[in-house]
């Protein structure tokens, strides 16, 4: 009896989990959508960010065709990356296909697919999900050839076109992009191409697509097209959506300047205060100055000892509160007091000095670098004191500074 109460606990689990496993992925959800354009039900994969269910955001959304083989790539592309702000969370929305009735759905009957996306699917998803007006379309082979009429006939439908090793770019087609260029399109759309040069049954029409382009340059169209003789067939799927969607995404990272003047290049504070209200109300998101940039900037100008750019954005950014809240070493505190000492600044200099003792009570940098504030004001027994306390911390630390600490310290007595 215990043996068949065993046997019929155990087959219960195991149907628990295969049931389970049907319908739920490792990343996402798996559902079956009911299409009447097509006459058929398919299986849609759903991928929602971690934090979705915690907060009211609006997210991108990426639909990525073939997702039975693909539909993980955008997954991974955003847990490597959005954890540093250098892209967005994003829904991914995977449509799974058959390997037959694709042959006709994106090319014969590409009229068809393209209605159930436009009148169901979209429409669907932007109902029962928090989306943003901003998609990205993602497809291989067929079904990226498909992706160039969606673009030429429906560039309203999505804002980037993500395609690998794209075939059955018919004359047609051709035309249908050629006709919608010479319009001059108004929409912002993005579309990132890749091709291996092996694939040899592609190359001409590939070549024709991108004169077309060429051609005809549009100024809110951008068209990026990889002809590489590192892919192949098989390959160009991972570089087309890695490098699609840092193109598609490439306004969201912070900006780092590598020297003020390519600061100024870009326009300055308010060419760079443009860009982040632009990018708030793209993503729904904050419209200041990111904080990473702030810190760039503010680094860049001490860097090149240029006090004037310095001092011009630290009103700008409200800089003495940035620094304060921003910085979680010590070191950063002693920098930017020491550039307001540098320059005559003491007030400036004291100030950052004790938002960074507040913080870092026992940082013994700070109490040197208060010293040397003293030592220039000439209240050299202040200085002493801060130096003594410097020192003190250094050696119960073990610190490598407390030779110089205290050869410092021998030189005001």
């Amino acid at each position: 009896m215990k043996k068949v109460c065993f046997i019929l606990i155990l087959l219960f689990t195991i149907n628990q989990v295969v049931s389970q496993n049907r319908n739920e992925k490792a990343f996402g959800n798996s559902i079956v959508f009911k299409s009447d354009i097509l006459q058929e039900e398919r299986e849609i994969q759903i991928f929602l960010p971690a934090d979705y269910t915690k907060n009211s955001k609006k997210y991108p959304v990426l639909y990525v065709i073939d997702a039975q083989r693909y539909f993980l790539n955008g997954i991974v592309f955003q847990q490597n990356l959005a954890w540093r702000e250098i892209a967005p969370e994003f829904i991914v929305v995977g449509i799974n296909t058959d390997a037959v009735k694709r042959r006709n759905l994106f090319y014969k009957e590409s009229s068809k697919f393209i209605r159930f996306l436009e009148k169901e699917l979209i429409p669907d998803i932007n109902t029962k999900y928090r989306t943003l007006d901003e998609r990205i379309y993602f497809g291989w082979e067929m079904a990226a050839g498909l992706g160039i009429q969606l673009f030429a006939n429906k560039p309203y439908l999505f804002n980037g076109f993500l395609l690998a090793s794209p075939t059955h770019i018919s004359r047609d087609r051709l035309e249908m992009v050629s006709k919608m260029l010479k319009q001059n399109a108004q929409d912002d759309l993005k579309l990132y191409a890749t091709l291996g040069t092996v694939e040899n049954w592609a190359t001409e029409s590939m070549s024709s697509l991108d004169s077309i382009f060429q051609k005809h340059p549009v100024k809110n169209i951008k068209w990026n097209y990889n002809l590489s003789d590192k892919e192949n067939h098989y390959t160009t799927p991972l570089t087309t959506i890695n490098e699609g969607l840092k193109l598609f995404f490439s306004d969201y990272g912070p900006i780092r300047f590598y020297s003020i003047k390519e600061f100024l290049d870009f326009g300055g504070i308010e060419s760079l205060k443009k860009h982040y209200q632009t990018r708030g109300k793209k993503y729904h998101i904050s419209e200041d100055i990111h904080s990473d940039t702030k810190h760039y900037l503010l680094l860049q100008a001490h860097k090149e000892n240029n006090f004037k750019i310095f001092e011009e954005l630290m009103p700008e950014i409200d800089g003495k509160t940035f620094i304060k809240n921003y910085y979680r070493q010590a070191r950063w505190f002693r920098r930017f007091s020491g550039f307001y000492l540098d320059n005559n600044r003491l007030a400036d200099a004291l100030e950052i000095l004790e938002s960074g003792l507040h913080k870092f009570p026992n940082a013994s940098m700070l109490h040197f670098a208060k010293g040397n504030y003293y030592k220039i004001k000439g209240n050299f027994k202040e200085s002493r004191k801060w130096y003594k306390k410097a020192i003190q911390i250094a050696r119960m630390n073990n610190e490598p500074e407390l030779e110089k600490y205290t050869t410092e310290m021998k030189k005001q007595n």
